[in-house]
């Protein structure tokens, strides 16, 4: 029963990976290109998902922003998992003044709230996903650090630790045997229940502008495309709301799936 709260999200998320991948490779349709004489056209047997206000395929437009909306962030996300647990790795075993410092750092960023962080630092570089990505990166790996560094405290002082050290396990040999493989299962309950929330602020960053930039088909983006005409069309708005809605619900489950099978 455990194992079932993770594996069912999981399988669904890789059909659906499946069917983004299947679209991408065999769309009949440019993404890019205007079409001002299907604009605006209702889901039909020619545009499953209808067509927007400047007559692109909309269901083209969701399989070819996906990399945008689920892989970019996943990559940024993986990126903070790896920054911060080699920080709080660090952090923790190597020695009080070295803790200090990195505690210190840890307080200064997480005396900020991470979409505020964000928005302050996108509005530095400019919009755009890139720089989305880069404020995202420079804000997250700290939650990493702070969650291992407290975390490798406490398996630190474990009499299995004790005996290693006895043994003549120390620095890099003691993360890399004791405590790296103690603090991945807890890094990979994060990183998916992470995954959502990601998607979601990257997507409101395009909502408001800016984060990805048109004409690229991020999901965030092509909601702010159908604002205007929600009234008359509003398929644009709600079918990528939909999308984005579903994948954060099933990294979401597969998160909590994980921490209920460890």
């Amino acid at each position: 029963m455990k194992k079932a709260a993770w594996i069912l999200p999981i399988t669904c998320f890789i059909l659906l990976i499946f069917v983004i991948i299947i679209g991408i490779l065999f769309t009949p349709y440019n993404p890019y290109e205007v079409n001002a004489s299907e604009k605006l056209q209702p889901p039909n047997s020619l545009h499953w998902f209808g067509t927007d206000h400047l007559g692109r395929d909309i269901l083209t437009r969701l399989v070819i922003g996906a990399p945008y909306t689920l892989l970019f962030p996943a990559i940024v996300l993986i990126l903070s998992a790896i920054l911060g647990t080699f920080f709080g790795l660090i952090s923790s075993l190597w020695g009080r003044k070295i803790d200090t410092i990195m505690t210190a750092i840890m307080d200064s960023f997480s005396s900020i709230p991470n979409l505020l962080f964000v928005v302050a630092i996108t509005g530095i570089l400019g919009p755009g996903l890139v720089n989305t990505l880069v404020a995202v990166l420079i804000s997250w790996w700290v939650q990493y650090a702070r969650i291992v560094r407290n975390v490798s405290v406490v398996i630190r002082n474990q009499p299995f630790i004790l005996a290693a050290q006895l043994s003549g396990t120390f620095g890099i040999k003691l993360i890399y045997r004791h405590l790296l493989p103690n603090t991945l299962p807890l890094i990979r309950e994060l990183f998916f229940l992470d995954m959502g929330t990601i998607i979601l602020m990257i997507s409101s960053l395009s909502f408001l502008g800016l984060g990805a930039q048109p004409p690229l088909p991020e999901w965030g983006g092509m909601i702010l495309d159908g604002k205007s005409y929600f009234q008359i069309a509003p398929w644009i708005t709600l079918i990528p709301a939909s999308c984005i809605t579903i994948f954060v619900m099933l990294f979401y489950f597969i998160g909590k799936g994980l921490k209920v099978s460890d």
